[in-house]
């Protein structure tokens, strides 16, 4: 396969890894943050704030954490497999 062809889908995985990392997450109806970042509760659910950052957010963020990961390590795998294919080898060894 072409490099190039290998470089632009590596590009793409690890793109669409990073841009749905930064997608909002949700856990009960209240927002978690990203997967990469945690931020404040905004929800106006007295019952989902008591509950805190450690049970629903944690458990969501990691699940959705998983995928993400996969597309960013297969997309960096690509990426090596790109660079490799570019080296030329010497066929008599030197």
């Amino acid at each position: 396969m072409n490099a190039k062809v290998l470089a632009s889908i590596g590009l793409l995985l690890v793109g669409s890894g990073v841009l749905a990392g930064m997608m909002p997450v949700t856990a009960e109806g209240g927002e978690c943050g990203s997967v990469f970042f945690e931020t404040d509760f905004t929800s106006e659910d007295e019952s989902f704030r008591n509950i805190g950052p450690q049970s629903g957010c944690t458990d969501t963020r990691s699940l959705v954490r998983i995928p993400i990961t996969v597309l960013i390590v297969a997309g960096g795998a690509t990426l090596i497999a790109a660079s490799l294919s570019t080296r030329k080898t010497d066929p008599e060894g030197e």
